[in-house]
């Protein structure tokens, strides 16, 4: 098991690269960018990054085919490459479909253009010269002038299953959204691992990370607030539609992605149970949080991605649980 951190481009740069380094102190395995539409870019935070740091890996997710095609995709991490050697990671997704809109995009036949972008993007990596007629996107004689046979496991981001069982067939990993429950997570990594079935693939080979929404708190009742605010913004998209569904919470989905279409991001939270603090991530007082978090890591995934925010306090607490238990899956293995 490895511990990571992410951070999602709300946060100023120079906040951002504080917690970076608070991060590698903390022992933090993996550092990951989430590429937010018109939030801070996920590959220009990477590239100020590297230099800060010295051991964990830096992942970009999740970068979509349909707003970055495959060959300024490999330059740019061939480009991190260079200043983080053996440290890359990247996730691929069809992205936020509400965002896709908003840039006029509309993501058509998800399946083939994720399997050939990946596709793609390896083989860049690898130096060769591509000749494709692909779905969206088509390279004749594209080629990478530098940097060849780069090795960056490339994953795959998505919580619907077709995707998931995707992810599962051909990626070196899988990354799961943040905000799901506990039974969603269960069932998400249940869809990869068929996928990696269908192809008779051993599934214990395929990373299985997953985000986090971690708020923790000296005071819970502010925890909990805080994390509903955080989650309650992912609500504004009908993808997470079955993810709601499966908490058992009553919670109006309709209602709240109409008052998120309104801009009444106050009502939408006002809809949401004090209980969606419980089910959809981890909020409350350090031992609280470190016994979610144990909660988490028994549903499969072997990299827990955690959500680094809030107040300087709130996140010195979120690094010292990450450290203890890192420090404890250390001592078990060597036990």
């Amino acid at each position: 098991m490895k511990l990571g951190v992410y951070v999602d481009g709300f946060a100023p740069m120079p906040e951002m690269l504080a917690t970076v380094r608070a991060a590698e102190q903390a022992g933090a395995a993996s550092l990951w960018f989430a590429q937010h539409m018109g939030y801070r870019d996920a590959f220009i935070s990477a590239a100020a990054t590297a230099p800060l740091t010295r051991s964990m890996t830096l992942g970009l997710t999740a970068i979509s085919p349909y707003l970055c095609p495959p060959l300024p995709t490999a330059m740019f991490l061939a480009s991190l490459a260079e200043l983080a050697p053996g440290r890359i990671a990247f996730s691929a997704a069809v992205g936020n479909i509400l965002n896709l809109a908003q840039s006029g995009i509309t993501p058509d036949k998800p399946i083939r253009v994720i399997r050939e972008y990946v596709d793609a993007v390896r083989r860049l990596l690898k130096g060769e010269k591509l000749r494709t007629d692909g779905a969206i996107f088509g390279l004749d004689g594209a080629y990478m002038t530098f940097q060849h046979n780069v090795s960056i496991p490339i994953y795959i981001a998505s919580t619907g299953p077709q995707m998931l069982r995707l992810a599962g067939e051909i990626g070196d990993g899988v990354v799961l959204s943040a905000g799901l429950t506990l039974a969603m997570t269960r069932q998400c990594l249940a869809y990869a691992e068929e996928g990696a079935r269908r192809v008779q693939r051993d599934f214990a080979k395929v990373r299985r990370c997953g985000f986090i929404i971690m708020i923790a708190s000296d005071d819970e009742k502010a925890a909990r607030a805080a994390f509903i605010r955080k989650v309650g913004y992912l609500f504004r998209s009908k993808g997470h539609a079955a993810n709601i569904a499966s908490s058992g919470l009553p919670i109006d989905h309709a209602a709240v992605m109409d008052a998120f279409a309104r801009h009444d991001f106050d009502g939408a939270i006002a809809m949401l149970p004090e209980e969606t603090a419980d089910a959809f991530g981890i909020a409350g007082t350090p031992r609280q949080c470190r016994e979610k978090l144990e909660a988490y890591l028994a549903t499969g995934i072997d990299e827990p991605l955690v959500s680094v925010t809030g107040t300087p306090r709130e996140q010195q607490l979120t690094f010292e649980i990450l450290s203890q238990v890192s420090a404890d899956a250390g001592a078990a293995r060597k036990s």
